[in-house]
């Protein structure tokens, strides 16, 4: 079992439970408008095929609808925001050694979970909300290839600043900084707050395709929260994560050679390395359970 986060003070919340999600729900929603409100302003004068202005969007966008969201949310509801947010240092480099490999470990085993989620058939009138669905992700994913630019080296770094670092960095703050704390501090019992958190992390992003693994995913990054209590911990993993896309999609464009992808590791004959991938990833997070902060 996870151990608990250590409650925030009593003494130092200023709303009820209630209350407190719902101030925190009208700042995600503002900060969502605010965004879609830029991006539309850019896009309507400048266009979607253009990587600086899809790149200011993505920016506008980790500031607007996730960064703001909890620090105004955490230093609203409380005396103690960087308590709340969970803002300190101190993870064991153990710690640190056992949970980041599991991005790189876990990815042939992760591969046939995607495949499974893809293969998924909807049936009724969800088959229509999964092809709306299934839209959105194509055009999400021609303006993420959009950002890649023209696979120069300052290209490479600019998408490593801003789709892996910024991007891991502001979504663990709102996801896990912000949702899951309040959840978890307000009496909701600490693994269901990582659960609810990772299913609304994986549910924003508006991906039916790849929900099963982000849920996973997220809920992975929960538990590092619970074990380092630490944000910053989440944060690398879900940087270092981000990143590795984005240097394979850098790959990808810089060689023209989209058909060779780590993405079919595990797959087809190559089921052996998404066993053993299975293995070491569980080994690896019991370590990192073990060595977690105490």
């Amino acid at each position: 079992m996870a151990a608990p986060l250590p409650d925030i003070r009593p003494d130092s919340l200023l709303l009820t439970r209630r209350s407190r999600i719902t101030l925190f729900c009208c700042t995600a929603v503002l900060g969502y408008l605010l965004t879609g409100l830029l991006t539309t302003l850019l896009i309507y004068k400048f266009g979607t095929a253009n990587a600086r202005v899809l790149r200011i969007a993505a920016i506008a966008q980790d500031i607007l609808a996730l960064i703001a969201p909890a620090l105004v949310t955490a230093m609203m509801v409380t005396r103690l925001p960087a308590q709340l947010l969970e803002l300190r240092g101190g993870v064991p480099g153990r710690l640190w050694m056992a949970a980041l490999p599991v991005m790189i470990i876990a990815a042939p085993a992760m591969n046939c979970v995607i495949e499974f989620n893809q293969n998924i058939e909807a049936t009724g009138a969800l088959s229509a909300i999964v092809e709306k669905m299934r839209a959105m992700e194509e055009n999400a994913s021609a303006m993420i290839e959009c950002m890649q630019g023209n696979g120069t080296w300052p290209d490479l770094l600019m998408n490593i600043l801003i789709i892996g670092i910024a991007a891991g960095v502001s979504e663990e703050l709102f996801f896990r900084g912000a949702l899951q704390r309040l959840l978890s501090t307000g009496g909701v019992n600490v693994h269901a707050a990582i659960w609810i958190s990772a299913i609304v992390f994986s549910a924003v992003h508006m991906q039916f395709f790849g929900f099963i693994p982000r849920t996973l995913l997220g809920a992975y990054f929960g538990y590092l929260l619970v074990w380092g209590r630490s944000i910053w911990l989440p944060a690398a993993a879900h940087a270092l994560n981000n990143t590795i896309y984005v240097i394979a999609q850098w790959y990808y464009t810089r060689t023209g050679t989209p058909d060779v992808t780590v993405d079919n590791v595990g797959l087809g004959d190559t089921w052996p390395a998404a066993i053993a991938s299975a293995i070491a990833t569980a080994l690896f997070i019991a370590t990192a359970y073990r060595m977690r902060r105490r």
